[in-house]
C-alpha cells in the first residue's frame, strides 16, 4: 500500500466501524419465531401452504408472500442457529451497502463525500437493518432498483432489461416491491421528458454525465421498464391473486403496528429522517448543469418518499436510501477529490492514522463479538410491558396445555414456534395473510375491553394469554375465568384452577428463540 493511499484507509475504518456499530445488535421481532418455522415447514414440504394450520380462527387462504426470505432465513438458522440468521442479515446489509457506495463512486462523487452519503443511508436505514425480517431482502433489492435507476437516468437505459428478474424474486421475498414500483413508476413518469446525457471520464475512471440532446428512445425505454416490472411480480405461486390481496390489504391505517405509525410519533426517527431531507434540499439547490426534467428524474422520487415517510415510519429507510442514490449525481464532483493528507505523510502522520485503524479494527472486532451468536429477545421493541416474557412461555410448555389459545397479537408466533401443535392461536403478526377484517376487528374489540368477555366464549377458548395491562383481564376475572400464571408483564387465564407448575425465572441467555 502506498503512503498516500492512507487516507483512504482511514474512511474505510471509520466506515467500517460505523457499520459494525449499527449492526452489532442484531434484535428479534415478534413475527422471528413464525418467519422460520413457516420456512422449515415449506423447506419439509416442498412447497408453500395455501392453508393455515396453526390458527383457529383463520378464515381465508393463506397468501405468503414472504415465502422465499421465510425459506432462506429457515435454511440460515438450520445451518448455524442464531448465528447463521445474524450472518444472512451482515450478507444481506453489507451487500446493500457495497451496492450503494459503488453507485455512488459511478456517479461521481468523490470518495469524501461518498463516505458520508453512505454513512448516512446507515442512519438512515438503521431501523430496518437492526431485526432480522424479510423487510431487510427489501432494502437489498430496493438498493439495486435505485443503483439501476441512477445508471439509466446517466444513459444507460439497458440496465431496465433487470426490472423482470429484479421484481420477480421481490415479489416472493417481501410486500415492500410495491414501494419499488411506486417509485419506478414516478422515476419512468419523469424520464419521459428528461434529456439525454453524455459520459465524461474524470482521473480515477470515475463516470460524471453531462446534459445532452433530448432522447426520444428514452420514453420507450422508461415505460417499458414498468410493464417489466408488473410481469415480473407475476411470477409467484399465486399470480394475479398476489394483485388481488394486495389491492385489498395494502393501506396506510394500521394503528397498532408501531413501523406504521407516523413519524411524529417516534422523535428519535425524526433525526435519521431530517438527513434525508437535508440530502433533498441541498440537491434541489444544485442545480448547476441540469435541466428541469432531468432534475425532477432525481428529487421527485425522493420528495414523494420524504412525505410518505411523515405518515409511515416504516417508509423512513426507503427515503434514506433514495435521497443517497438517486440524488448522487447532484453531489458529483463536489468537495475535495483528495484529503489533505493524500500527500506522502510524515512517519508521525503515519504512525497517527496506522493507530487509529489498529485501533478501530480492535473496536470493530468487539463490537461484533459480542452479538455473535445471538439474536437478542432483550431489544427496545421487546422489553415493554406488551412483549412475551420467557417465564410465559416456559409455563405453558411444563404444563404441556392443549386447545385453544385467546391471545395477544405479538405473542402468536412466539406460540406457534413453542406450542403448535398442542396449543392453536387465535391471532398472530400475518393479520391480513390468514384473517378476515371481521377477525382482526373482533380482536381488536376483546383487547379493549369493548365486549367483555364474550370473544373467549364465542371461540370457545381454552386458555387465554396477555399482556396483564388490558381492560380485558378484570371482566375475564370477574366472569369466572382464573389466572394460573402471573408474570412481570403478562398474565395466563383458563376456565378453572389446577395443581400447575410454576415456573423459576429465566437466567439463561435472551436469545431466539428463547426456552
Amino acid at each position: 500500500m502506498k503512503p498516500e493511499n492512507l487516507p483512504g484507509l482511514l474512511i474505510g475504518v471509520v466506515v467500517l466501524i460505523v457499520l459494525a456499530v449499527a449492526a452489532s445488535g442484531t434484535a428479534s421481532d415478534p413475527d422471528l419465531w413464525g418467519h422460520v418455522r413457516f420456512g422449515q415447514d415449506i423447506l419439509a414440504a416442498h412447497a408453500v401452504a395455501r392453508h393455515d394450520p396453526y390458527s383457529f380462527t383463520s378464515d381465508r387462504p393463506w397468501v405468503n408472500h414472504e415465502w422465499l426470505a421465510e425459506v432462506l432465513m429457515a435454511a440460515a438458522y438450520g445451518t448455524a442457529g442464531s448465528a447463521g440468521l445474524i450472518a444472512l442479515k451482515w450478507v444481506l446489509a453489507l451487500s446493500a451497502f457495497g451496492i450503494l457506495w459503488r453507485a455512488l463512486r459511478r456517479a461521481g462523487v468523490f470518495q469524501p463525500v461518498a463516505a458520508g452519503l453512505l454513512l448516512m443511508a446507515v442512519v438512515g436505514t438503521y431501523g430496518q437493518m437492526m431485526t432480522v425480517r424479510p423487510q431487510l431482502f427489501s432494502m437489498l433489492l430496493y438498493t439495486i432498483l435505485l443503483a439501476l435507476l441512477n445508471a439509466a437516468g446517466r444513459g444507460r437505459w439497458r440496465l431496465l432489461l433487470w426490472m423482470p428478474v429484479l421484481f420477480g424474486f421481490w415479489a416472493n421475498l417481501h410486500g415492500g416491491w410495491i414501494v419499488g414500483l411506486g417509485v419506478l413508476g414516478l422515476w419512468s413518469a419523469c424520464a419521459l421528458f428528461a434529456p439525454r446525457v453524455g459520459r465524461v471520464f474524470r482521473p480515477g475512471a470515475v463516470e460524471v454525465w453531462s446534459p445532452g440532446p433530448s432522447d426520444p428512445g428514452s420514453a420507450l425505454w422508461a415505460a417499458g421498464s414498468v410493464a417489466l416490472a408488473l410481469a415480473g411480480t407475476l411470477v409467484t405461486p399465486y399470480g394475479l391473486e398476489l394483485w388481488r390481496f394486495l389491492r385489498d390489504t395494502v393501506g396506510l391505517g394500521r394503528a397498532d403496528i408501531e413501523d406504521w405509525q407516523p413519524l411524529i410519533r417516534s422523535p428519535s426517527h425524526l433525526i435519521a429522517w431530517g438527513l434525508a431531507a437535508s440530502l433533498v434540499v441541498m440537491a434541489s439547490r444544485r442545480r448547476a448543469g441540469a435541466a428541469m426534467p432531468q432534475l425532477l428524474l432525481q428529487l421527485l422520487p425522493a420528495l414523494a418518499l420524504g412525505l410518505l415517510a411523515l405518515r409511515v415510519v416504516r417508509l423512513e429507510g426507503f427515503f434514506a436510501l433514495a435521497a443517497v442514490i438517486l440524488l448522487a449525481p447532484r453531489f458529483a464532483a463536489l468537495g475535495p477529490e483528495r484529503l489533505p493528507l493524500s500527500r506522502t505523510p510524515t512517519r508521525v502522520e503515519m504512525l497517527g492514522v496506522g493507530s487509529m485503524c489498529l485501533a478501530g479494527l480492535v473496536a470493530t472486532g468487539i463490537a461484533v463479538g459480542r452479538s455473535a451468536g445471538c439474536v437478542t429477545l432483550t431489544n427496545s421493541a421487546l422489553t415493554t410491558l406488551w412483549a412475551p416474557e420467557a417465564e410465559a412461555v416456559t409455563f405453558l410448555q411444563r404444563n404441556a396445555l392443549q386447545g385453544r389459545l385467546l391471545n395477544w397479537f405479538d405473542y402468536g408466533e412466539m406460540a406457534i414456534w413453542h406450542l403448535a401443535p398442542r396449543l392453536r392461536v387465535s391471532y398472530d403478526g400475518r393479520r391480513e395473510t390468514v384473517y378476515s377484517e371481521r377477525v382482526r376487528a373482533a380482536h381488536d374489540r376483546f383487547y379493549a375491553g369493548g365486549d367483555g368477555a364474550r370473544l373467549a366464549g364465542l371461540l370457545k377458548a381454552d386458555y387465554i394469554w396477555l399482556p396483564h395491562r388490558l381492560p380485558v383481564i378484570g371482566l375475564l376475572e370477574r366472569d369466572g375465568w382464573v389466572a394460573i400464571f402471573r408474570g412481570s408483564r403478562s398474565v395466563v387465564l383458563a376456565r378453572e384452577a389446577g395443581p400447575y407448575t410454576q415456573p423459576t425465572p429465566w437466567t439463561g441467555p435472551r436469545c431466539f428463540p428463547g426456552p
